[in-house]
């Protein structure tokens, strides 16, 4: 069981295969145009686009940044951080930068570096539109891009112009160095400024705070250190000679005298203590702006020794070198894609072109339209030729023919399977080879000895009287109703093994009579007496009704449908047409068929001798 579905499955691959190859094979030529046009196409554009070249130059960025500090008035390192490269490169990227890089090339004043917007109206530019359309190009010239989470920062510098290339990448890094220095000089620069300000600041606060001490020194005599002692002595001399008084029984107003001095010398040597502590504090305060003075002179005397020895932060690890090669167009490439996507187009043209294709071309279309056999072919390279009457003599003088071989074929799936001596030939719309295949299919019952009659019922073009005799004019035309047919042998058939005669109606049916069908069963009763197979072409069953006036005549019905002509929707409705009307319709006949075409059509049918393997 597995196995028989995978035998079905692998057949439907194949066979979708077979018709996707088959589709192909169809639109070949155009196809084929189609990609030789949209090739040549690209390579006539790419051949226009001037060669680009690229080259690289490598930088490191500075992993750290010397600040003065206004906190601590001291020179702090600071790290770089994600954010801070981050920054750096969005520098890199900025209008600015970029047109401090035109101004190093002098691009500005290069006419050929930017000339669209003048070529393209005629015009002179406004330099600030021309600068803008510089700064533009320079932006789109070279690009930066960090390896990683490194310092590392490659510059591809980008142009027509190999040299440019390699200075733009170059110019790039070198002036984003030459930034970084002046900026670093700058902010030194700044540092000292800033430094010198604050000694100035300092040595004024330091100088009045001195002057301050030396005022407040000379008010209170703090300079005399014998001072505290003869205080301290003279406290201690009141307090004995009130203890001696207390002894010697003074009075008490002496004693309150007594104490009186006590106190009083008690609040001299207090106010001569604060006196000394408040100067000691204002000597702590002068020291420690003394020394913040002396800082910031250190600080200042180093930031102006190294004011001439800054060094860059960032350095340039590669430089640029002018490209040998351009690394675009890639003139091969672009035509092989192109070719390819020519391809992949025309299959898609091919695929809609074959869905909206309507017409007849094989076998499945014709039974998904009408849901008849078809039972043969008529080539294409016989019906080119239906004008003539040399078609119906080859087909005499070359029993074996494909020609003849598909008629044989139809004759015998009429007479010896579906027993039809009267074969009806019609189609749905003109100009689809039906007369042609009514005579041919007459001469050839002929030459393999059938007594046959043809009788031509298309009395708007009499497509069969013209085939089978030169001169059509001189036939003699017959009433079908009437009593005397004018029935006349065909010259050309006097080699065939059997007989072949013509009947050339003179005017439509125009009887719905049940009395004009009597006739034409009376008619058909005589005629299947004498011949072996009567043959009847008729116009289009879809333009005008003279099959269904002359229903009683017919034993069966072939229709006819012109190979990539025929539509079939119009297909299908006369072959239902047909089928309600009570006809015995037997099948189809294929005409003007391709044979090499319709080899890549599908294998459901095929056309041939047997000559031809």
């Amino acid at each position: 069981m597995h196995s028989s579905n995978g035998v079905v499955g692998s057949q439907d691959e194949t066979g979708d295969f077979i018709n996707i190859w088959l589709l192909l094979r169809r639109n070949l030529k155009a196809i084929a145009i189609l990609v030789v046009v949209t090739v040549a196409l690209t390579a006539i554009y790419m051949s226009s686009i001037p060669d680009r070249y690229q080259t690289k130059a490598q930088m490191v960025l500075a992993v750290s940044e010397t600040r003065f500090s206004e906190a601590t008035g001291r020179m702090e390192t600071f790290e770089f951080g994600r954010a801070s490269v981050e920054t750096e490169l969005a520098k890199l990227r900025s209008r600015d930068f970029a047109e401090q890089v035109a101004e190093q090339l002098s691009l500005f004043d290069n006419s050929s570096f930017v000339n669209n917007i003048s070529k393209s109206t005629g015009l002179p530019i406004p330099e600030e539109i021309h600068r803008e359309a510089v700064i533009d190009k320079v932006l789109s010239s070279y690009s930066v891009s960090r390896a990683g989470e490194s310092h590392a920062v490659t510059v591809e510098g980008r142009s027509t112009d190999p040299v440019l290339a390699a200075s733009l990448a170059n110019t790039v890094i070198s002036v984003y160095i030459g930034n970084e220095l002046s900026g670093r000089v700058a902010r030194l620069e700044k540092f000292i400024s800033d430094l010198k300000r604050r000694v100035g600041l300092l040595g004024e606060e330091l100088t009045q705070a001195e002057a301050e001490l030396a005022e407040f020194i000379r008010n209170d005599s703090l300079d005399d250190d014998q001072v505290m002692v003869r205080l301290r002595s003279n406290v201690e001399r009141e307090k004995a000679i009130l203890s001696a008084g207390i002894e010697q029984g003074i009075s008490v107003e002496e004693e309150q005298v007594l104490r009186a001095r006590v106190a009083e010398a008690e609040e001299k040597l207090q106010v001569r203590t604060r006196s000394e502590l408040s100067l000691l504090r204002k000597e702590r305060e002068i020291e420690l702006l003394r020394s913040r003075f002396q800082t910031a002179i250190d600080n200042l005397n180093l930031l102006e020794t190294r004011i001439g020895q800054v060094e860059e932060g960032t350095v340039q690890v590669s430089v640029a070198r002018v490209p040998i090669s351009p690394y675009a167009p890639n003139r091969v490439l672009a035509s092989l894609l192109a070719g390819m996507m020519s391809i992949i187009l025309g299959f898609i043209v091919a695929l809609v072109r074959e869905g909206l294709d309507r017409t007849i071309k094989n076998e499945q279309q014709i039974l998904k339209a009408t849901g008849l056999r078809n039972l043969g072919y008529f080539t294409k390279q016989i019906s080119s030729d239906a004008n003539s009457e040399h078609v119906i003599e080859d087909l005499l003088n070359n029993p074996r023919s494909p020609l003849a071989e598909a008629a044989r074929g139809v004759l015998t799936n009429c007479i010896k399977f579906q027993d039809a001596k009267i074969i009806l030939i019609t189609s749905g719309l003109p100009n689809e080879g039906k007369s042609l295949v009514s005579s041919v299919l007459a001469a050839s019952a002929a030459a393999d000895g059938m007594d046959t009659l043809l009788i031509d019922l298309d009395t708007h073009r009499r497509g069969s009287t013209k085939l089978l005799f030169s001169n059509p004019d001189d036939v003699q035309r017959s009433d079908i109703y009437g009593d005397n047919l004018i029935v006349q042998p065909v010259p050309i058939a006097a080699q065939a093994a059997g007989t072949l005669d013509l009947i050339t109606v003179e005017s439509p049916t125009r009887e719905l009579t049940d009395a004009a069908d009597n006739k034409l069963r009376k008619l058909r009763d005589a005629l299947t007496a004498r011949y072996d197979l009567i043959v009847i072409d008729t116009p289009p069953a879809l333009i005008l009704d003279e099959v269904y006036r002359n229903d009683a005549l017919v034993d069966a019905v072939l229709l006819v449908a012109r190979w990539g002509k025929t539509r079939q929707d119009a297909f299908g409705t006369v072959a239902r047409r047909l089928s309600l009307a009570g006809f015995n319709v037997l099948g189809t006949i294929l005409n003007d068929v391709d044979p090499k075409k319709f080899r890549w059509i599908g294998y459901d049918g095929y056309y041939g001798s047997y000559d031809d393997y």
